[in-house]
């Protein structure tokens, strides 16, 4: 009988829930339970978002699951839902999951359906409500004739929602807060029982449910609560294809049919380290430290035992003169972002003035006296408390925390002259702190767990209105709630993505995979660096925003005139910028989409005369480069430019010409000729090369060998003294080559990287000394290595810079 039940359920879901009326639907409900020798007062289940997806379809199905669920429950007389689902999104939307379950209840029920209570932990409930009989919901009368004893009491069920952040991190916090009580005398250890932390953890999350359900076939807890399910029987079939009735029927006669042992559990207290504390549980099913699912010596903070035990957190931290206003600690892990949750109201003393024209005077005389409240991006001037005055315009000083309005003996002399002379009172002031408040850091803070805290992701890279993520994998669960924040917190931004693989690891143009984590999939971007305008696909091409200071110092070493090479061009944010400085680059970039950008940068930005753009290998382009420019210089080739149109102003007419009244042009008021264009010549040798490929950069120098064999005349000797024709020669090219090496402070690095300079240009190079700073003034083989950046905890980058040794650049060519 049950079979051809759950089978004419199926073809009713399949419908729509239109073969069957509400009636017929609940009498199959009852018809299944009827039998069932008892059922769980508490029954939770685990569903779970389909391929991690936050919007769209997967979201749609997961809330289907949920009011599938909550209608079988009710259905079946269950007073108490638990629903786990790990990333807790369905957080984020209460509302409209409180509005899917109504609507199924009704579907189920008809008019008499169930009130559903939908809540999460920390945040307030959603109850349903429900108008007076034989009233609609305009207060009029219904034209409904049914009658109070015609309809069965109406049930309720109460729904709560949880998510991985309810598990382990609540325990964490619990324990903290222990701890902290415990050393700080407020508790005394022999009042930690089992009972106490079992009736924490029930009042801030839930209590033990009597039978989890899994929809999955293996047992995968995800992540649940664990505390919350010691006792709890869970039940999963191994043919389970998902979410469906049949499992959920069979979950409860599995319960129905168990025989249940009830053990005492000893929960036993051990106080270690001054900032740890370890509970170990002990029964027949789980002998376990808790410290294995809180990992070593953690540190344990409560809102639930700072509220009832405790007292309330301080509003505020004095730091120096500075006021700080810490963040709301808002534990939503990874589900959607409640911003109403970071409001926070403090109260303070404020100068009521009489009159606006005292503000300057009593705030220069309250600063002074250091009486002002001082707080980070807050302006003390505000209007008064009162709205009509508020509305005449009258104006407040916020005064710092330790004035008390109703004390005059907090008030210092400014404050009691004022009041003494009628010019201001003191007056009790909140100011209330919301969302926009608090920085992204300050955010970051409050909904990461403390172990996260320490390296919170915030230096992004940022390209036009995209920000670039390269999370770490303890991060990756909380990636969209970062990408949300930085949305709110950088206007500019529109777009989040986050970095899928390596640089270069997939691709020898240093593009990567990426996901969207935030805002539309438009990577077309614009960005302004060292005033150039440029503009490019970010998938298609490298552009690294933190390297803005790396490409301006190299730039400043640039000379008008001179030829700089740039063997990886990428789109040109050494070479345009260098460019508009009257500085010749022949700029080179493997990467055609590259190549097509730089293109369209030296155009955008008027640099034609100057920089050229190709599309060679490295390797090859090193010697063609140095050919390139000798040639161009033999034929004369020069950037001409346009010639400067100075302002034309009328001549002054003589006396003469006004007493004649001749209109003639004379000589002296005869047009100037238009100057000559300027015209700047390409030297035949280039003064720098710059290579910015720091996984392979050093791996390039073999090719500077011979790369001026039979032109040695073009350089000033080795050792030239004194103003002659051969010193004014220019010296050998300076190559700056990026890379990586160790992070360290000592000597490590740059002899790393000496050692790889020498054996790639087979010429022993030599550091130059710590003190050494002048690049122009290096010489033949000694290598300056400049810190660049932190690119990972144990590997920096650096800018290897040297002049190319005459062994090196005069040998023959192979």
């Amino acid at each position: 009988m049950a079979a051809r039940q759950i089978e004419a359920y199926r073809r009713d879901e399949r419908m729509g829930h239109k073969l069957l009326t509400p009636e017929e639907r609940l009498d199959l409900f009852k018809h299944d339970v009827k039998g069932l020798r008892r059922l769980p007062k508490h029954l939770s289940v685990i569903l779970t978002l389909e391929d991690q997806r936050r919007t769209g379809a997967a979201l749609e199905k997961l809330i289907n699951e949920v009011t599938n669920v909550a209608a079988w429950a009710a259905s079946a007389g269950i007073p108490q839902l638990s629903i786990y689902e790990k990333t807790g999104i369905l957080k984020g939307y209460l509302k409209e999951t409180h509005q899917a379950v109504s609507q199924e209840m009704h579907a189920y029920f008809g008019s008499n359906y169930p009130s559903v209570t939908l809540s999460a932990p920390h945040m307030p409930a959603i109850e349903t409500t429900f108008f007076p009989k034989g009233t609609n919901r305009n207060g009029g009368h219904s034209s409904s004739s049914s009658s109070d004893e015609d309809e069965e009491p109406r049930k309720h069920i109460n729904i709560i929602l949880i998510s991985v952040e309810d598990g382990r991190d609540s325990i964490v916090d619990l324990t903290k807060t222990l701890a902290e009580m415990s050393q700080r005398k407020k508790l005394n250890t022999a009042d930690i029982t089992q009972e106490l932390v079992d009736a924490e953890l029930s009042e801030s999350v839930m209590s033990e449910p009597d039978l989890l359900i899994l929809f999955s076939p293996h047992v995968e807890l995800a992540g649940y609560p664990p505390w919350q399910i010691r006792l709890t029987e869970i039940f999963h079939v191994r043919d389970s294809q998902g979410v469906g009735y049949q499992v959920f029927y069979r979950g409860l006669r599995s319960f129905a049919e168990a025989q249940m042992l009830h053990l005492d559990l000893g929960c036993v207290l051990r106080l270690g380290a001054p900032k740890a504390i370890i509970i170990q549980v002990v029964s027949m099913r789980v002998r376990s430290p808790l410290s294995s699912v809180l990992g070593a010596s953690a540190k344990i903070h409560s809102p639930n035992f700072d509220k009832t035990m405790s007292g309330p957190a301080k509003d505020y931290q004095v730091e120096g003169d500075m006021v700080v206003i810490p963040c709301p600690v808002v534990r939503t892990g990874t589900a959607a972002l409640n911003r109403a949750l970071f409001t926070k109201t403090i109260g303070v003393a404020a100068a009521a003035l009489e009159h606006n024209k005292f503000i300057a005077k009593y705030r220069k005389s309250l600063e002074h006296g250091k009486e002002i409240l001082s707080v980070a991006r807050v302006s003390p001037i505000r209007p008064h408390p009162d709205v009509s005055l508020a509305s005449q315009g009258r104006k407040c000083l916020l005064l710092e925390p330790g004035v008390k309005p109703s004390d005059p003996s907090t008030w210092g002399p400014v404050l009691k002259t004022g009041v003494e002379n009628q010019e201001l009172t003191v007056i009790p002031y909140e100011v209330q702190f919301d969302y926009d408040y608090w920085t992204y850091r300050d955010v970051m803070a409050s909904v990461l767990p403390e172990e996260l805290h320490d390296e919170i992701p915030t230096g992004f890279n940022i390209a036009g209105h995209v920000a670039h993520l390269n999370l770490r994998d303890n991060y990756l669960p909380y990636k969209y709630l970062a990408a949300e924040i930085i949305l709110d917190k950088n206007p500019q931004i529109k777009t989040v993505i986050n970095k899928v693989d390596n640089v270069g690891s997939e691709s020898e143009f240093r593009t990567f995979q990426y996901e969207v984590l935030a805002g539309p999939d438009d990577l077309n971007v614009r960005v302004s660096e060292s005033d150039c305008i440029f503009e490019f696909d970010y998938s298609k091409v490298y552009w690294n925003s933190k390297l803005e200071a790396e490409h301006a110092r190299l730039i400043d070493l640039f000379r008008p005139g001179e030829v700089v090479c740039d063997v990886m061009a990428g789109i040109g944010p050494f070479a345009v910028p260098a460019g508009k400085k009257r500085v010749f680059v022949w700029a080179n970039d493997k990467n055609p989409e590259s190549a097509k950008y730089l293109e369209a940068a030296i155009t955008k930005n008027k640099v034609s005369p100057f920089v050229r753009p190709f599309c060679e290998d490295g390797h090859a382009f090193i010697h063609q480069a140095a050919d390139s420019v000798f040639e161009a210089s033999q034929n004369g080739e020069c950037a001409v430019l346009p010639p400067k149109r100075k302002k034309r102003t009328p001549p002054t007419p003589t006396p003469a010409d006004a007493s004649s009244g001749t209109k003639e042009p004379t000589q002296a008021q005869q047009p100037a000729p238009e100057p000559e264009p300027e015209r700047i010549p390409i030297p035949p040798t280039i003064s720098h090369f710059v290579m910015n490929l720091p996984a392979s950069a050093i791996e390039f120098l073999s090719n500077y060998r011979g790369i001026y064999a039979g032109r040695e005349h073009l350089f000033a000797p080795a050792q030239a003294t004194g103003e002659t024709p051969e010193t004014q020669l220019p010296r050998l090219p300076i190559v700056h080559a990026h890379c990586f090496s160790f992070k360290a402070t000592d000597e490590t690095p740059t002899r790393d990287v000496c050692e790889r300079v020498s054996k790639e240009l087979g010429y022993p190079v030599r550091p130059a000394p710590a003190s050494f700073e002048n690049i122009e003034e290096l010489e033949e083989g000694v290598v300056k290595v400049y810190y660049v950046r932190d690119v990972a905890p144990a590997k920096s980058m650096y800018c290897a810079s040297f002049r190319l040794p005459r062994e090196v650049a005069f040998a023959p060519r192979g």
